[in-house]
């Protein structure tokens, strides 16, 4: 019982230690197996690194790259010297140069009004827009006629008498020389006795007589000679009258001074009007200015070049662009406060009657100051203000400038250009004296690209 609990115990240990399959037969050889398994694999792997040494050595070089310069492609323009001229733009608004107020120049009831009568239509020079009651005006005249008709009637009648009276003043005169002979010839008689004292004195008395009818004769003419002047100024204070008449008659009719466009319009027909109220306005169609502001420094050159009569141009700032042509006519007195610029004016030409109206905002390009052996060159070509680049045997080489004035975004520059260089107009960021360029198109022309890769540059 011992023992046989003794191999029990003894069988249990052994069997939790290593425990076995009843069916796996015991390994054999095991350390020999290891050695033959490690051993092919170092010739797998030995021969694996032989054959990729192989092929590394077998295969060919690869060719080294070389280090080649950058080129960029560029677009150019010929340099064209010429006279370049840029205009000097603003913003203006037009007016009526000329306007007018139509006032009745006398009092009546409006008895007609032209049918061409009405804000914004064009009446011709000498048109009549209303007509007045004339009555009293015609009867004015007849009666200035009349008071002609009298004082010349009149003056005629002075004349008359007048001259009656010279004729009565002449023989007054020959009876007085009568009378007086008469009398002398009775004292004569008196001293010798042959004639009485009474004789005497009857002569005299005659003399006496005819003298008072002499002066009185002379001074009915006087009179007649103030009455015919009197007359006179008569008749022409009725003439005066007459033409004042006239007038007022031929201004019961309002008539158009000039061909213009009518803004206001104050009446209707049965209307009375009263003497100096305005009835309507105008203004000359054909009479119209642009007014604009320019900037100081413009405002100088224009001055030291020639402002009066300079011309300009003017369109609408929207819709149609037809340009009206026009001169400058004269400067504000004052500058502009709330701009700071200087205000100018200009006629404008009598084609603008039919495309602007008053008050239409307008651009304005005035003539430039002409630039005489110049060059005209896009913004891009350049750089830091005072220089542009040029292609000299395939490279940029920098060329002073000198900028003279802008037409939009192109400047007019004052520079010496080698003749055969071209201008470059690309924008590089890498530009820069030597750098290598080619023309772009140029490397097609050739069969290809350059060596090295063309390089367009930005902006180019």
């Amino acid at each position: 019982m011992e023992n046989t609990g003794g191999s029990e115990y003894s069988g249990t240990s052994t069997s939790l230690q290593t425990p076995t399959r009843p069916d796996q037969p015991p390994r054999r050889f095991g350390l020999m197996s290891a050695v033959v398994r490690l051993a092919l694999a170092i010739a797998i792997l030995a021969g694996t690194v032989y054959l990729v040494s192989g092929w590394i050595a077998e295969r060919p070089e690869a060719p080294q790259r070389m280090n080649r310069e950058r080129t960029f492609t560029v677009e150019v323009m010929e340099p064209n010297y010429g006279t370049y001229t840029s205009p000097i733009s603003a913003y203006g608004q037009v007016a009526a140069a000329r306007t007018i107020d139509i006032r009745a120049l006398v009092a009546g009831r409006v008895m007609e009004v032209s049918p061409n009568l009405a804000v914004g239509n064009t009446v011709e020079q000498g048109e009549v827009l209303v007509r007045l009651d004339p009555f009293v005006y015609d009867a004015a005249v007849l009666e200035a006629r009349a008071a002609i008709a009298d004082a010349e009637l009149s003056l005629s009648e002075a004349q008359e008498a007048y001259a009656l009276e010279e004729r009565s003043i002449a023989a007054s005169e020959s009876a007085l020389a009568s009378a007086r002979t008469d009398f002398e010839r009775a004292q004569s008689l008196l001293s010798s006795g042959a004639a009485t004292q009474q004789t005497v004195d009857t002569r005299a008395l005659t003399v006496s007589e005819r003298e008072q009818a002499l002066l009185q004769s002379q001074s009915s003419l006087v009179t007649l000679n103030a009455q015919i002047l009197r007359q006179r100024a008569a008749i022409e204070q009725a003439r005066y009258a007459l033409e004042t008449a006239q007038r007022d008659l031929g201004n019961t009719e309002i008539t158009a001074p000039f061909t213009g466009v009518v803004t206001t319009r104050n009446l209707i027909e049965g209307t009375y009007m009263s003497a100096n109220e305005v009835a309507l306005s105008l203004y000359d169609s054909a009479a119209l200015e642009v007014s604009f502001n320019v900037s100081d420094r413009d405002y100088a050159i224009l001055r030291r070049e020639g402002l009066i009569g300079r011309g300009l141009e003017v369109s609408r700032t929207t819709g149609a662009a037809a340009m009206v042509p026009g001169t400058v006519a004269r400067t504000a007195p004052e500058v502009d406060a709330t701009t700071g610029g200087v205000t100018l004016y200009g006629n404008l030409d009598e084609s603008a009657v039919d495309q602007l109206r008053p008050g239409t905002f307008v651009s304005v390009a005035i003539e430039g100051v002409a630039h005489d052996n110049t060059l005209l060159v896009p913004e891009t070509a350049i750089y830091d203000g005072d220089h542009i680049y040029v292609i000299r045997e395939g490279r940029m080489a920098a060329v002073q400038i000198e900028i003279l004035d802008r037409e939009g975004d192109r400047v007019i520059v004052a520079a010496e250009v080698p003749e055969g260089e071209p201008i470059i107009t690309s924008r590089i960021s890498q530009a820069g004296a030597g750098v290598a360029v080619v023309v772009e198109g140029a490397e097609q022309e050739a069969g290809g690209p350059p060596m090295g890769g063309g390089m367009r540059g930005p902006g180019g």
